[in-house]
């Protein structure tokens, strides 16, 4: 019996696939956005990347788990945003960055009373929106300089008629 077991492991882990899914340049240009990082070894490339994933999955799958509930065959927003309000670590972080439905920003309550309840953050957490935001001095550098002048488009030559 232990040799069928082990013979079903070794099939497992055949299957199973260690290499990450999203592009490493991709992921290491997200990662050294950061100005603390300079740089990266490919181990903390690899955990960041297949973090992200396993991370992902489980919001997929708690996602859907919402969807079927209502009886829907599509994942919509507040489907995700039901998920991430069920599963406490991932709440802490991440609700206050979803996106508010479209039906709740419609409506005639003001903003403030959409949301549930104000967020503390940890000391030293950034919101995720903060990373992908430019830096003031990129913005002022951007447009301080000034913009090339469109070169002139040459103009078309006279068609000489032949004379046949």
């Amino acid at each position: 019996m232990g040799i069928v077991i082990a013979m079903v492991m070794a099939e497992e882990e055949k299957t199973l696939s260690f290499e990450p899914e999203f592009p490493k340049s991709r992921v290491k240009k997200i990662i050294t956005l950061d100005k603390d990082v300079k740089r990266v070894s490919s181990e903390a490339l690899f955990l960041v990347s297949r973090s992200t994933e396993l991370f992902l999955q489980l919001l997929a799958e708690k996602s859907a788990e919402v969807a079927i509930e209502k009886k829907r065959k599509t994942v919509k927003l507040e489907h995700i945003r039901i998920a991430v309000k069920r599963n406490r670590p991932i709440s802490d972080f991440l609700f206050d960055s979803l996106p508010v439905p479209l039906e709740a920003a419609k409506s005639d309550k003001p903003a403030a009373a959409v949301v549930d309840r104000p967020k503390s953050v940890p000391v030293g957490t950034r919101c995720i929106d903060q990373i992908f935001r430019k830096s003031e001095a990129e913005v002022d550098a951007q447009a301080q300089a000034p913009e090339p002048e469109p070169e002139p488009e040459p103009e078309p030559e006279p068609e000489l008629m032949e004379e046949a």
